[in-house]
């Protein structure tokens, strides 16, 4: 039997690292491209919805877990309903950072007149209003509800027609489809620009940007399979919470990893910014000893 203790540390953890590496990227992203490229505007309204996600797993959901708090379990119907913004809000992003990619490389002629910075800003806001727009649908004017079971450990559901209708067709064709699509476009992409044979620093930051857009798709494509067919090789309800919880936090985690991993502007600008905190912190004890 898995404890509760066992469950808590995994959302704590999770929740922790996403919380940390979303938030960073998102500040970080702000500083060095002050939002003027569409490829960073992007990851930052992904990165956001992933950070709100991860912020609420690390101090709403994991608590409400570890100490069983009845008061957040009557009300993590209100949480589930922010929770599954974000997910269908990050899903949107990643179709949109694919596309974006795929025609970069394909059509860099139409791509600079589509994907300006104020056409990209507007694409950002209208991604999050229709994932508002279509939740607030499905889990509030409709009854559907994303609530925390307790026998279950792990978000699900409710019962009504409406929500198996949801969860079918709007959670899991839409997200299979918009991932696999997502997919096809970033193999794409990666192969037409490894085909330039090209040893330029911006033909290597193309392909640092692809792997970034292509490792995201391939984990969210990964984990929607363990979503729907994992269940029905490991039945046992004290394995749900992982294809629910855990699985389903690792998303919004595994986006700001693969983004700090893949994205050098960032590791370049943490790098910069620790490397200055250290100088200035050893400038001020030396002329604190003098």
């Amino acid at each position: 039997m898995i404890s509760e203790t066992v469950v808590s540390i995994l959302m704590l953890l999770c929740s922790l690292c996403g919380f940390l590496i979303n938030w960073i990227i998102v500040i970080t992203m702000v500083k060095v491209t002050k939002l003027q490229k569409p490829f960073a505007i992007l990851t930052v309204g992904l990165a956001c919805a992933d950070g709100v996600f991860s912020t609420l797993y690390l101090f709403y959901a994991t608590p409400m877990v570890f100490f069983q708090i009845n008061f957040l379990s009557t009300w993590s119907h209100v949480c589930g309903y922010v929770l599954m913004i974000c997910y269908d809000s990050s899903t949107a992003f990643h179709f949109c950072i694919s596309l974006n990619r795929f025609l970069a490389v394909y059509t860099p002629v139409f791509y600079h007149r589509m994907f300006n910075v104020t056409f990209t800003k507007c694409l950002v806001l209208g991604i999050y209003l229709l994932s508002f727009s279509v939740i607030t649908l499905f889990f509030q004017i409709l009854g559907c509800e994303n609530y925390y079971n307790e026998e279950l450990r792990a978000f699900r559901y409710s019962d009504e027609p409406i929500c198996k209708f949801y969860g079918e067709f709007g959670d899991f064709y839409q997200v299979f489809t918009l991932t696999l699509t997502s997919t096809v476009l970033d193999f794409l992409a990666i192969s037409k620009v490894i085909k330039m044979k090209s040893n330029s620093d911006r033909n290597s930051r193309e392909i640092n940007l692809l792997k970034q857009s292509i490792s995201q798709t391939l984990f969210v494509l990964t984990i929607v399979c363990c979503f729907t067919w994992g269940p029905r090789f490991l039945p046992d309800k004290e394995y749900s919470f992982i294809f629910s919880s855990i699985l389903w936090l690792s998303v919004h985690t595994f986006d700001g990893l693969f983004t700090l991993i893949f994205n050098s502007e960032i590791r370049q600008k943490i790098g910069t910014d620790g490397l200055s905190f250290v100088v200035v912190n050893n400038a001020k004890k030396s002329k604190t000893t003098m």
